[in-house]
């Protein structure tokens, strides 16, 4: 034999050992005219395949994790589910959003923050009136004149994510119905 062509007598070996096992069969000319096979009934295991064909008769298991389940809407959850969201998800979520913001303003952000100092005695009133009221006349003129920074934050980045989070509609001027500013603030009539 040729030294010259060592992958001709491997590929020689391995068409005969595919041909030898039932592997190949010659084409067919076209889908049209191809023989319905029926299929092989599987072979026995023997003792030294045994491990191998148990592994592959198991059902594949699927590397993608299962998510967990979705919590119940805001409105559905019961009073302990609607603290446990708020300390594990929202004072995360709004601690960050508002450090982003200014960090050494909002450096100790909790549940107070929001909803003031009854948070301590399990008072979790919201509105909250010890919060600065808002006058919302003229799209809130009078604030975005005062403190445009804090007023464009609060209306661009809280109230929408603060909405996402909970999981509920942005306020809707239209129906007024939704989470917005009113949600957490009460109203200063301006008079």
């Amino acid at each position: 034999m040729s030294r010259r062509c060592p992958s001709l007598l491997l590929g020689a070996w391995v068409f005969a050992g595919v041909v030898a096992c039932g592997g190949s069969k010659a084409p067919v000319e076209s889908p049209e005219a191809a023989p319905s096979a029926a299929p092989s009934p599987p072979e026995a295991p023997t003792p030294s395949s045994a491990p191998e064909a148990a592994a592959t008769t198991e059902p594949a298991k699927s590397a993608e994790p299962v998510a967990p389940a979705a919590p119940p809407a805001w409105k559905d959850m019961t009073v302990d589910q609607k603290k446990e969201f708020m300390k594990t998800i929202v004072v995360p979520k709004m601690k960050t959003v508002f450090q982003e913001f200014d960090s050494s303003r909002y450096a100790e952000l909790g549940c107070k923050t929001c909803h003031g100092a009854g948070a301590k005695e399990g008072k979790f009133q919201m509105p909250n009136p010890g919060l600065p009221k808002l006058n919302p006349e003229r799209g809130f003129a009078k604030h975005k004149k005062k403190q445009a920074a804090v007023t464009k934050f609060m209306m661009e980045h809280v109230a929408p994510e603060m909405a996402k989070t909970l999981g509920v509609e942005p306020y809707n001027p239209e129906t007024h119905q939704g989470f917005g500013c009113f949600s957490c603030h009460t109203m200063d009539s301006g008079k």
